[in-house]
């Protein structure tokens, strides 16, 4: 089997094991965080396989039987730019939060992407929706302070 390119998924999966085998005290603490440092860092399966090839087989990690990385979804990125461009409209209403929130977490989703995106975009607007949100509410809450006082 040749040495593939491994992912998040396949990291976890290894420190789970790692967490199995501190737990059951056949790692010390010291070994237990240098090897998830090694497992952060790795970027082939033989990296991971060799943070656990001392352990019992039942904590092996078998490259072959990992789940596949999940794709990267493509529509994250404009369905951020539009939640972001719905928010900010919104925020005046003090309800610009929760689209600008929604951007924010479907901004993260997208395909990783660099440099200024429809995700990017839809983040930034999200941001400026719950801060314009903030805003608001404080406003009302000034106003109505100082009518009730008057």
């Amino acid at each position: 089997m040749k040495d593939e390119r491994i992912g998040t998924v396949h990291r976890t999966e290894v420190i789970d094991l790692l967490n199995q085998a501190l737990d059951e005290g056949l790692l010390t603490t010291p070994q237990y965080d240098a090897r998830v440092v090694a497992v952060s860092t790795a970027t082939f399966a033989s990296d991971l396989l060799g943070q656990v090839q001392d352990l019992p087989p039942r904590l092996q990690w078998d490259p072959r039987n990992a789940a596949p990385p999940t794709p990267p979804n493509r529509g994250a990125g404009r369905t951020a730019l539009i939640l972001g461009l719905f928010s900010v409209p919104m925020a005046f209403c003090v309800l610009g939060w929760i689209p600008g929130i929604a951007a924010i977490v479907m901004s993260t989703r997208g395909n990783g992407a660099h440099g200024v995106g429809p995700a990017l975009l839809g983040r930034v607007l999200g941001i400026i929706s719950v801060i314009l949100s903030i805003g608001a509410l404080l406003a009302l809450l000034f106003v109505r302070s100082s009518n009730t006082s008057t």
